[in-house]
């Protein structure tokens, strides 16, 4: 307002000459108007410049605005973008800090593992122990690939020829030599600094992969190579083989160690050539998916227990040995996927399947060679699945069915061979599914099915001679 005002004071004077010359009205000389005439010209011309001047007012205020406007929008863009930029730069710089970081990191884990790496290279037991220990650190601290050197670290270590236990002095230590006792007391000590660092070894592995999947320190799904390790003990019970690949290829158990309680639900695990003469505890271990391989694994003394083990994956134990010592099953459990002993060779010692269930899947005999040793199916129940002989040969063996139960599945010994030994049915129960001994070959040993439990549904394939007898050495019920 004070600005319009100031502007019509300013514009006041010039109405005369706008009433004039604009309007051409006279208000000078001759003609001119005067009176009432006069002052209403110079009011209407008054009101016109009123307008005028207002309007010029509103059209400057309107530029003025919008100029405050289009300035204030391009100082908000240009805030925006220096927040923007800002932004930017402290992205840049904590991107090239985590690079930094991570490098540094890098640097330190790279440092440590060589200072580990030269402490398990150390003569010394005690530095070893602690380079073992610090590989182990790493791992937990590094990403998948390090992890993984580490473990591989550790495993060749295991793989490293291994000099066993001396044992006691050959003879008494009275008349043996000083100089002998002392070197054979110095090769013990020796012994033991060494296997206390592998066990060290299997203690750690068997923790982390004990940790759940979850857990950032577990170590399952990586691979561990233990071929042609010598196992005088140890214990991975519990431990968690989830993928990734177990490889114990041509390794050796000759004393107490321990898989109790494991699981093989994922990967590849071999334990193909390996030697077991000490006692291996499988018991209670689940072999629910992926391969578990004992391809021409030998069995020669000690005892290896799958007491209670459950069987749904595939277990592959073609060409075993068994030719001493105990290998129990008792109480398995096979309720899926395939566990194969095709041509086997059980030539001594004992295997049991005390109690099985065979409710599902296959377990394959298939070509096996039964030539020395017992092995027991006594009170195992079969109730689906397949078990299968066929072409087995039972030249030695005692196999022994007493009490077990066929009520559902297949049980098949087509073309195989019983020559000796004895086979014995004494008390099943064959209520249901089939029992076949198709094309059989019996040319001696005794396989004994006379008094059984149940006698719902017979085996079949039996060859009977003109007269209706079963071949030498093979005893039926007397159905009469």
């Amino acid at each position: 307002m004070l600005v319009l005002a100031v502007l019509l004071v300013l514009l006041w004077p010039v109405t005369a000459w706008w009433v004039e010359h604009v309007d051409g009205v006279k208000l000078h000389g001759r003609d001119a108007l005067t009176g009432k005439d006069r002052q209403e010209s110079l009011d209407k011309a008054r009101g016109r410049i009123t307008a005028m001047a207002t309007g010029f007012l509103a059209a400057v205020a309107i530029y003025y605005t919008a100029a405050n406007a289009r300035s204030a929008r391009e100082t908000a863009k240009a805030a925006q973008e220096s927040v923007h930029a800002a932004l930017r730069a402290a992205d840049h710089t904590e991107q090239a800090q985590l690079r930094t970081h991570e490098l540094t990191e890098r640097g330190q884990l790279t440092d440590r593992f060589t200072a580990a790496v030269a402490q398990l290279g150390d003569t010394n037991p005690a530095i070893q122990l602690g380079g073992v220990h610090a590989l182990a650190g790493i791992a937990d601290d590094a990403s998948r690939t390090l992890r993984q050197t580490c473990i591989d670290v550790l495993c060749a270590y295991l793989r490293l020829p291994y000099t066993p236990d001396p044992g006691p002095l050959p003879t008494d230590q009275q008349t043996t030599p000083t100089a002998e006792r002392d070197t054979h007391h110095q090769q013990r000590i020796v012994y033991r600094g060494l296997r206390e660092v592998r066990h060290t070894i299997l203690r750690l592995i068997g923790n982390h992969l004990r940790l759940p999947a979850e857990d950032p320190y577990c170590w399952q799904g990586h691979d561990f190579d233990f071929t042609d390790v010598v196992f005088d003990g140890g214990d991975l019970h519990g431990a968690h083989f989830t993928a990734g690949t177990a490889n114990f290829t041509n390794a050796t158990f000759a004393n107490s160690f321990s898989f109790r309680n494991v699981t093989f639900s994922g990967g590849q695990v071999s334990f193909a050539g390996a030697r077991f003469s000490g006692q291996v505890d499988f018991a209670d271990a689940m072999f629910a998916d992926g391969e578990v391989n004992f391809w021409g694994a030998m069995f020669s003394g000690g005892q290896v227990s799958f007491a209670g083990a459950r069987f749904s994956g595939q277990v592959d134990f073609a060409d075993a040995q068994f030719s001493g010592g105990e290998v129990n099953l008792v109480n398995a459990t096979f309720s899926g996927g395939q566990v194969s002993f095709m041509g086997a060779t059980f030539s001594g010692g004992q295997v049991s399947f005390r109690g099985a269930m065979f409710s599902g899947g296959q377990v394959s005999f298939v070509s096996a060679t039964f030539s020395g040793g017992q092995v027991s199916f006594v009170g195992a129940t079969f109730s689906d699945g397949k078990v299968i002989f066929i072409g087995a040969t039972l030249s030695g063996s005692k196999v022994n069915f007493w009490g077990a139960m066929f009520s559902g599945g297949e049980v098949n010994f087509e073309d195989a061979t019983f020559s000796d030994g004895q086979v014995n049915f004494i008390a099943a129960m064959f209520s249901g599914g089939e029992v076949s001994f198709g094309r059989a070959l019996f040319t001696g040993g005794r396989v004994d099915v006379a008094a059984p439990r149940a006698w719902v549904r017979p085996p079949v394939g039996i060859p009977m001679d003109a007269e209706g007898r079963p071949p030498a050495g093979v005893s039926l019920p007397d159905t009469n």
